[in-house]
């Protein structure tokens, strides 16, 4: 029999000493809360992916992709990455042109792959005003923010609940110490085994 199942022993038979069954008793009520914890993050998950694939969708109605045609003949912004630099994760900043929703011209600087020449034109997401905005989440982005929010919350729980049997096992164990040499005590030092 597993040392866990022994420990539960003691509630179902009422025997044992103190010490045991508080500990028995602490894997049962852990043990459903972490059961319990599952179920709520999994509920609680579900509804975060629903909140997220709404507010993707959204997004994809209310932002636009434009072809903007990049221009690396006109200086960049002050405060920009030169655009014969290389930028971090091997970008460089080029200005570049496209056309808002409404036609207006609009111009910005964008991120292009680091090379030794320039593409002609590079997608762009914008608003209904033509600004720059990142891209609206995919379903699968959507499906992996709601299964890793998830599994990081029910990992912390887990974590918490483990630490809290940890601590309370440490304590029951010097309650049994102290228990033991009590025994020892009145046996006149005999005792051999627990």
């Amino acid at each position: 029999m597993s040392r866990h199942l022994r420990l539960v022993r003691p509630i179902i038979s009422r025997s044992g000493r103190a010490p045991d069954r508080l500990e028995a008793w602490a894997i049962v009520l852990l043990g459903l809360l972490a059961a319990v914890s599952i179920a709520v993050v999994g509920v609680l998950s579900a509804t975060d992916y629903g909140r997220l694939a709404a507010t993707a969708a959204a997004d994809a109605h209310s932002r636009h992709l434009v072809t903007a045609k990049l221009r690396p003949d006109i200086p960049l912004p002050p405060g920009e990455v030169s655009g014969g630099g290389a930028a971090i994760g091997g970008l460089r900043s080029v200005t570049a042109d496209w056309s808002a929703p409404d036609g207006q011209p609009r111009r910005g600087v964008v991120q292009v792959a680091a090379g030794p020449s320039f593409p002609a034109q590079t997608p762009v997401w914008t608003d209904q005003s033509g600004s720059r905005v990142t891209p609206p989440l995919g379903g699968s982005e959507v499906f992996l923010t709601a299964v890793v929010g998830g599994v990081l919350w029910e990992s912390a729980i887990l974590a918490a609940l483990g630490g809290v049997y940890l601590i309370s096992r440490r304590l029951l164990d010097k309650h049994r110490a102290r228990l033991w040499e009590r025994a020892l005590a009145r046996l006149g030092g005999n005792a051999t085994t627990p």
